[in-house]
Protein backbone atom coordinates (compact mmCIF):
# COMPACT_ATOMS: atom_id res chain seq x y z
CA UNK A 1 0.00 0.00 0.00
CA UNK A 2 1.40 3.32 -1.11
CA UNK A 3 1.03 5.72 1.76
CA UNK A 4 -0.53 8.96 1.16
CA UNK A 5 0.91 12.78 1.44
CA UNK A 6 0.28 13.68 5.21
CA UNK A 7 1.67 9.92 6.29
CA UNK A 8 4.92 11.06 4.55
CA UNK A 9 4.84 14.11 6.09
CA UNK A 10 4.45 13.30 9.94
CA UNK A 11 7.41 10.37 9.46
CA UNK A 12 9.24 13.50 8.36
CA UNK A 13 8.78 15.42 11.06
CA UNK A 14 9.38 12.44 13.34
CA UNK A 15 13.00 12.13 12.19
CA UNK A 16 13.56 15.30 11.92
CA UNK A 17 13.00 15.92 15.42
CA UNK A 18 14.63 12.54 16.31
CA UNK A 19 17.97 13.97 15.16
CA UNK A 20 17.67 17.53 16.66
CA UNK A 21 17.34 15.20 20.04
CA UNK A 22 20.44 13.63 19.28
CA UNK A 23 22.53 16.77 18.31
CA UNK A 24 21.20 18.08 21.76
CA UNK A 25 22.03 15.31 23.73
CA UNK A 26 25.52 15.02 22.06
CA UNK A 27 26.04 18.89 22.81
CA UNK A 28 25.18 18.53 26.32
CA UNK A 29 27.12 16.13 26.87
CA UNK A 30 29.87 17.71 25.35
CA UNK A 31 29.49 20.84 27.55
CA UNK A 32 29.40 18.47 30.95
CA UNK A 33 32.59 17.03 30.35
CA UNK A 34 34.08 20.09 29.35
CA UNK A 35 33.08 21.43 32.43
CA UNK A 36 34.28 18.51 34.15
CA UNK A 37 37.96 19.36 32.48
CA UNK A 38 37.97 22.77 33.39
CA UNK A 39 37.12 21.66 37.38
CA UNK A 40 39.65 19.31 36.89
CA UNK A 41 42.20 21.62 35.84
CA UNK A 42 41.38 24.02 38.39
CA UNK A 43 42.01 21.50 41.01
CA UNK A 44 45.28 20.22 39.56
CA UNK A 45 46.73 23.86 39.57
CA UNK A 46 45.15 24.52 43.20
CA UNK A 47 46.65 21.91 44.34
CA UNK A 48 50.34 22.68 42.57
CA UNK A 49 49.92 26.44 43.83
CA UNK A 50 49.77 25.08 47.35
CA UNK A 51 52.64 22.75 47.46
CA UNK A 52 54.66 25.40 45.33
CA UNK A 53 53.93 27.73 48.25
CA UNK A 54 54.62 25.21 50.96
CA UNK A 55 57.98 24.43 49.12
CA UNK A 56 58.44 28.01 49.12
CA UNK A 57 57.59 28.41 53.20
CA UNK A 58 60.19 25.28 53.30
CA UNK A 59 62.95 26.21 50.97
CA UNK A 60 65.49 28.98 52.38
CA UNK A 61 65.54 32.36 51.29
CA UNK A 62 68.89 33.10 49.42
CA UNK A 63 71.07 35.64 51.20
CA UNK A 64 70.60 39.17 51.37
CA UNK A 65 73.94 40.71 49.94
CA UNK A 66 75.10 43.64 52.75
CA UNK A 67 76.80 46.83 51.31
CA UNK A 68 80.12 47.74 52.65
CA UNK A 69 80.21 49.80 55.65
CA UNK A 70 81.01 53.20 54.88
CA UNK A 71 84.10 54.68 56.73
CA UNK A 72 83.57 56.94 59.74
CA UNK A 73 83.56 60.63 58.73
CA UNK A 74 85.44 63.01 61.29
CA UNK A 75 83.75 65.76 62.86
CA UNK A 76 84.98 69.26 61.41
CA UNK A 77 85.82 71.59 64.23
CA UNK A 78 86.50 75.20 64.11
CA UNK A 79 89.78 76.94 64.92
CA UNK A 80 87.77 79.27 67.43
CA UNK A 81 86.05 75.84 69.06
CA UNK A 82 89.68 74.48 70.09
CA UNK A 83 91.76 76.10 72.60
CA UNK A 84 95.53 75.10 72.92
CA UNK A 85 96.85 75.01 76.91
CA UNK A 86 99.77 77.06 77.70
CA UNK A 87 100.90 79.01 81.15
CA UNK A 88 99.31 82.13 81.39
CA UNK A 89 98.89 85.40 83.73
CA UNK A 90 95.82 85.67 85.28
CA UNK A 91 94.36 88.91 86.52
CA UNK A 92 91.56 89.38 88.77
CA UNK A 93 89.99 93.42 88.01
CA UNK A 94 87.23 95.61 88.98
CA UNK A 95 85.93 97.90 86.25
CA UNK A 96 84.57 101.74 87.26
CA UNK A 97 83.23 104.28 85.53
CA UNK A 98 82.98 107.73 86.92
CA UNK A 99 83.63 111.89 86.49
CA UNK A 100 86.89 113.30 86.72
CA UNK A 101 87.28 115.86 89.26
CA UNK A 102 89.96 117.76 90.95
CA UNK A 103 91.47 116.57 94.61
CA UNK A 104 92.20 119.97 95.75
CA UNK A 105 88.89 122.10 95.09
CA UNK A 106 87.20 124.60 96.89
CA UNK A 107 84.63 127.66 96.40
CA UNK A 108 86.04 130.71 98.02
CA UNK A 109 83.88 132.81 100.49
CA UNK A 110 83.73 136.08 101.89
CA UNK A 111 84.66 136.27 105.74
CA UNK A 112 83.31 140.03 105.60
CA UNK A 113 79.58 141.25 105.44
CA UNK A 114 80.48 144.24 102.77
CA UNK A 115 80.36 145.39 99.24
CA UNK A 116 82.41 144.15 96.72
CA UNK A 117 84.47 146.82 95.07
CA UNK A 118 86.19 144.86 92.33
CA UNK A 119 86.53 141.07 91.46
CA UNK A 120 90.12 141.06 89.65
CA UNK A 121 89.19 136.82 88.23
CA UNK A 122 86.93 135.44 86.10
CA UNK A 123 85.91 131.83 84.86
CA UNK A 124 89.08 129.85 83.19
CA UNK A 125 91.77 132.26 84.96
CA UNK A 126 94.80 130.63 86.20
CA UNK A 127 96.15 131.70 89.30
CA UNK A 128 98.87 131.58 92.12
CA UNK A 129 99.00 130.99 95.64
CA UNK A 130 98.43 134.13 97.10
CA UNK A 131 97.39 135.97 94.59
CA UNK A 132 94.19 138.60 94.97
CA UNK A 133 91.06 137.32 93.74
CA UNK A 134 88.95 140.24 94.90
CA UNK A 135 88.46 143.16 96.98
CA UNK A 136 85.88 144.55 99.52
CA UNK A 137 85.15 148.48 100.10
CA UNK A 138 87.41 148.81 103.57
CA UNK A 139 85.57 152.26 104.20
CA UNK A 140 83.56 150.54 107.10
CA UNK A 141 85.91 148.65 107.67
CA UNK A 142 88.25 151.24 108.36
CA UNK A 143 85.84 153.27 110.19
CA UNK A 144 85.09 150.36 112.87
CA UNK A 145 88.81 149.31 113.25
CA UNK A 146 89.01 153.11 114.31
CA UNK A 147 86.36 152.54 116.73
CA UNK A 148 87.31 149.40 118.33
CA UNK A 149 91.14 151.12 118.55
CA UNK A 150 89.85 154.21 120.52
CA UNK A 151 87.80 151.86 122.49
CA UNK A 152 90.92 149.67 123.44
CA UNK A 153 92.86 153.34 124.44
CA UNK A 154 90.01 154.38 126.57
CA UNK A 155 90.06 150.36 128.18
CA UNK A 156 93.67 150.76 128.92
CA UNK A 157 93.06 154.50 130.60
CA UNK A 158 90.26 153.36 132.48
CA UNK A 159 92.61 150.52 133.73
CA UNK A 160 95.62 152.32 134.31
CA UNK A 161 93.47 154.56 136.69
CA UNK A 162 91.59 151.31 138.70
CA UNK A 163 95.37 149.76 138.93
CA UNK A 164 96.83 152.63 140.40
CA UNK A 165 93.41 153.29 142.69
CA UNK A 166 94.05 149.80 143.69
CA UNK A 167 97.61 150.10 144.72
CA UNK A 168 96.85 153.44 146.86
CA UNK A 169 93.88 151.57 148.80
CA UNK A 170 96.19 148.79 149.33
CA UNK A 171 98.96 150.84 150.91
CA UNK A 172 96.52 152.52 153.56
CA UNK A 173 95.20 149.19 154.05
CA UNK A 174 98.79 148.05 154.99
CA UNK A 175 98.94 151.58 157.05
CA UNK A 176 95.59 150.48 158.83
CA UNK A 177 94.70 153.80 158.03
CA UNK A 178 92.09 152.45 155.36
CA UNK A 179 89.14 150.03 155.50
CA UNK A 180 89.79 145.96 154.05
CA UNK A 181 85.93 146.79 152.42
CA UNK A 182 87.49 149.52 150.14
CA UNK A 183 91.00 147.72 149.39
CA UNK A 184 88.81 144.85 148.05
CA UNK A 185 86.95 146.66 146.21
CA UNK A 186 89.51 148.57 144.64
CA UNK A 187 91.06 145.23 143.90
CA UNK A 188 87.66 144.29 142.07
CA UNK A 189 87.45 147.00 140.21
CA UNK A 190 91.39 147.02 138.57
CA UNK A 191 90.43 143.06 137.75
CA UNK A 192 87.16 144.34 135.91
CA UNK A 193 89.46 147.13 133.93
CA UNK A 194 92.27 144.66 133.16
CA UNK A 195 89.55 142.40 131.46
CA UNK A 196 88.09 144.97 129.87
CA UNK A 197 91.48 146.41 128.01
CA UNK A 198 91.40 142.40 126.76
CA UNK A 199 87.97 142.47 125.10
CA UNK A 200 88.82 145.86 123.49
CA UNK A 201 92.26 144.15 122.20
CA UNK A 202 90.58 140.79 120.62
CA UNK A 203 88.08 143.25 119.11
CA UNK A 204 90.52 145.28 117.61
CA UNK A 205 92.25 142.36 116.43
CA UNK A 206 88.54 141.19 114.64
CA UNK A 207 88.94 144.37 113.02
CA UNK A 208 92.23 144.69 111.35
CA UNK A 209 91.22 140.53 110.08
CA UNK A 210 88.24 142.11 108.42
CA UNK A 211 90.27 145.08 107.02
CA UNK A 212 92.72 142.07 105.72
CA UNK A 213 90.34 140.38 104.81
CA UNK A 214 88.96 143.13 102.04
CA UNK A 215 91.36 141.73 99.88
CA UNK A 216 90.23 138.23 98.97
CA UNK A 217 93.49 135.70 97.95
CA UNK A 218 93.62 132.36 96.85
CA UNK A 219 94.28 129.58 99.16
CA UNK A 220 96.30 127.55 96.55
CA UNK A 221 97.02 127.77 92.70
CA UNK A 222 94.44 126.42 90.42
CA UNK A 223 92.06 127.63 87.90
CA UNK A 224 88.69 129.45 88.60
CA UNK A 225 85.51 127.06 87.73
CA UNK A 226 83.09 129.52 88.18
CA UNK A 227 82.24 132.78 89.56
CA UNK A 228 79.34 134.21 92.12
CA UNK A 229 79.38 137.41 92.97
CA UNK A 230 80.20 141.19 90.81
CA UNK A 231 81.06 144.50 91.43
CA UNK A 232 79.39 146.55 93.64
CA UNK A 233 76.76 143.56 94.94
CA UNK A 234 76.78 143.69 99.05
CA UNK A 235 77.88 140.18 100.28
CA UNK A 236 77.31 138.96 103.41
CA UNK A 237 80.15 136.71 105.51
CA UNK A 238 80.19 133.44 103.81
CA UNK A 239 78.77 134.56 100.67
CA UNK A 240 80.17 132.41 97.98
CA UNK A 241 82.59 134.79 95.50
CA UNK A 242 84.19 131.86 93.09
CA UNK A 243 85.15 128.81 92.58
CA UNK A 244 89.13 127.51 92.69
CA UNK A 245 90.23 124.13 91.27
CA UNK A 246 93.23 122.65 91.56
CA UNK A 247 93.79 120.51 88.19
CA UNK A 248 97.21 119.10 88.64
CA UNK A 249 95.98 116.79 90.55
CA UNK A 250 92.86 114.99 89.09
CA UNK A 251 90.88 112.07 90.35
CA UNK A 252 88.05 109.81 88.96
CA UNK A 253 85.14 110.02 91.60
CA UNK A 254 83.73 106.70 90.74
CA UNK A 255 80.21 104.02 91.56
CA UNK A 256 80.92 100.62 92.32
CA UNK A 257 78.97 97.63 93.41
CA UNK A 258 78.93 96.39 96.82
CA UNK A 259 79.52 93.54 95.32
CA UNK A 260 82.83 94.03 93.49
CA UNK A 261 84.09 97.18 95.79
CA UNK A 262 85.29 93.57 98.70
CA UNK A 263 88.63 93.43 97.21
CA UNK A 264 89.39 97.00 96.93
CA UNK A 265 92.23 98.46 99.10
CA UNK A 266 93.57 102.14 99.07
CA UNK A 267 96.61 101.89 97.19
CA UNK A 268 96.40 99.44 94.79
CA UNK A 269 97.13 100.27 90.84
CA UNK A 270 94.27 100.87 88.19
CA UNK A 271 94.24 102.48 84.67
CA UNK A 272 92.27 104.79 83.83
CA UNK A 273 90.87 105.72 80.08
CA UNK A 274 89.40 109.53 79.96
CA UNK A 275 87.05 111.04 77.77
CA UNK A 276 89.10 113.21 74.91
CA UNK A 277 92.71 111.87 75.28
CA UNK A 278 91.57 108.45 73.05
CA UNK A 279 92.98 105.43 74.05
CA UNK A 280 95.70 106.56 76.22
CA UNK A 281 96.09 104.87 79.19
CA UNK A 282 96.89 106.84 82.22
CA UNK A 283 98.49 105.45 85.36
CA UNK A 284 96.17 105.73 88.58
CA UNK A 285 95.95 104.35 92.29
CA UNK A 286 92.80 104.13 94.97
CA UNK A 287 93.39 106.80 97.18
CA UNK A 288 89.87 106.79 98.73
CA UNK A 289 86.85 104.22 99.58
CA UNK A 290 83.49 105.39 101.31
CA UNK A 291 82.90 103.34 104.00
CA UNK A 292 79.31 103.34 103.26
CA UNK A 293 77.22 102.63 100.23
CA UNK A 294 74.58 105.39 98.22
CA UNK A 295 71.40 105.26 98.77
CA UNK A 296 69.20 103.44 96.01
CA UNK A 297 71.65 102.64 93.76
CA UNK A 298 73.41 100.79 96.55
CA UNK A 299 76.98 101.84 95.08
CA UNK A 300 80.06 102.70 96.96
CA UNK A 301 81.64 105.73 96.05
CA UNK A 302 85.51 105.14 95.19
CA UNK A 303 88.16 107.67 94.51
CA UNK A 304 91.08 106.77 92.31
CA UNK A 305 93.91 109.40 91.70
CA UNK A 306 95.54 110.01 88.07
CA UNK A 307 99.04 110.04 88.73
CA UNK A 308 99.70 111.82 85.37
CA UNK A 309 99.79 115.46 85.09
CA UNK A 310 98.28 116.87 82.07
CA UNK A 311 97.48 120.18 81.23
CA UNK A 312 94.34 119.40 79.30
CA UNK A 313 92.85 117.43 82.04
CA UNK A 314 89.54 118.92 83.42
CA UNK A 315 86.60 118.31 85.73
CA UNK A 316 83.43 116.56 84.52
CA UNK A 317 84.91 114.47 82.01
CA UNK A 318 84.05 110.71 81.61
CA UNK A 319 86.12 108.34 82.46
CA UNK A 320 86.25 104.40 82.88
CA UNK A 321 89.48 102.44 84.51
CA UNK A 322 90.03 98.98 86.31
CA UNK A 323 92.20 97.90 89.11
CA UNK A 324 94.06 94.77 89.23
CA UNK A 325 92.86 93.45 92.98
CA UNK A 326 94.64 89.86 92.14
CA UNK A 327 97.03 88.25 89.99
CA UNK A 328 98.68 84.52 89.37
CA UNK A 329 101.44 83.48 87.03
CA UNK A 330 102.34 80.58 85.45
CA UNK A 331 98.91 79.25 85.98
CA UNK A 332 97.56 76.58 83.76
CA UNK A 333 93.79 77.58 82.61
CA UNK A 334 91.25 76.39 80.55
CA UNK A 335 88.17 78.45 79.15
CA UNK A 336 85.09 78.34 81.30
CA UNK A 337 83.48 76.65 78.15
CA UNK A 338 86.19 73.58 77.88
CA UNK A 339 84.92 72.29 81.20
CA UNK A 340 82.66 69.21 80.83
CA UNK A 341 80.78 66.82 83.76
CA UNK A 342 79.48 63.79 83.90
CA UNK A 343 78.60 60.75 86.28
CA UNK A 344 82.33 60.43 86.65
CA UNK A 345 83.53 64.31 87.67
CA UNK A 346 84.99 66.65 85.55
CA UNK A 347 86.89 66.05 82.74
CA UNK A 348 87.87 67.99 79.74
CA UNK A 349 87.84 66.30 75.82
CA UNK A 350 91.51 66.74 74.24
CA UNK A 351 92.44 66.31 70.77
CA UNK A 352 94.74 63.10 70.24
CA UNK A 353 95.34 61.89 66.94
CA UNK A 354 92.62 63.57 65.56
CA UNK A 355 90.71 61.85 67.77
CA UNK A 356 88.46 63.09 71.56
CA UNK A 357 90.25 62.11 74.62
CA UNK A 358 88.69 62.07 77.74
CA UNK A 359 90.77 63.88 80.81
CA UNK A 360 89.58 63.75 84.11
CA UNK A 361 90.67 67.22 85.71
CA UNK A 362 90.21 68.90 89.09
CA UNK A 363 88.87 72.91 88.91
CA UNK A 364 90.47 75.52 91.27
CA UNK A 365 90.16 79.43 91.27
CA UNK A 366 87.89 81.25 88.52
CA UNK A 367 89.63 84.01 87.09
CA UNK A 368 88.22 87.42 85.07
CA UNK A 369 84.76 87.14 86.10
CA UNK A 370 84.49 83.31 85.54
CA UNK A 371 86.07 82.73 81.99
CA UNK A 372 88.91 80.66 83.04
CA UNK A 373 89.31 78.13 85.27
CA UNK A 374 92.70 77.47 86.89
CA UNK A 375 93.11 73.12 86.69
CA UNK A 376 95.16 70.58 87.44
CA UNK A 377 95.68 67.48 85.60
CA UNK A 378 96.64 68.02 82.27
CA UNK A 379 99.34 69.90 81.21
CA UNK A 380 100.59 72.72 78.76
CA UNK A 381 100.58 71.93 74.83
CA UNK A 382 97.25 69.82 74.95
CA UNK A 383 94.43 70.96 72.87
CA UNK A 384 91.09 70.60 73.97
CA UNK A 385 87.61 72.02 73.03
CA UNK A 386 86.81 74.98 74.40
CA UNK A 387 83.22 75.62 73.23
CA UNK A 388 79.77 74.17 74.81
CA UNK A 389 79.14 71.40 71.87
CA UNK A 390 76.54 68.66 72.47
CA UNK A 391 76.76 65.45 71.87
CA UNK A 392 80.56 65.23 71.70
CA UNK A 393 81.94 61.79 73.08
CA UNK A 394 85.40 60.26 73.52
CA UNK A 395 86.86 58.10 71.26
CA UNK A 396 84.97 60.09 68.43
CA UNK A 397 87.33 61.29 64.91
CA UNK A 398 87.64 65.02 64.74
CA UNK A 399 89.47 67.53 62.45
CA UNK A 400 90.05 70.70 63.22
CA UNK A 401 89.62 73.64 59.88
CA UNK A 402 92.60 76.44 59.81
CA UNK A 403 92.09 79.70 60.61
Amino acid sequence: MVAGPAHRTGTGTRLVLRRVYRHLSQRSEAMRLRRLLVAGVALVLAVGGVGILIGAERRPAPPTPTAPKPAERPLELLDIEVHTIAPRTLKEKVRFTGSTQPVDQTVVKSRVAARLAEVLVREGDRVTQGQVLARFEITELQARLNEKVSSLEAARAESRWAEKDHADKAALYEQRAGSRAAFEQARSVAEAKKSMVAVAEAQVAVAKENLNNAAVVAPFAGIIGERFANQGESIPVDGKLLSLLDTSRVEVAAQVPAADVVPLRVGQPALVVVEGFGERLFAAKVTRISPTTQPGSRSVPVFVEIGERDEAMRGGLFGTGEVTVAEARGVIAIPAGGARHDDSGDHVLAIRDQRLVRVPITQGRRWSRGDFIEVSGIGAGERIISAPLPGLKAGQAVTVAPP
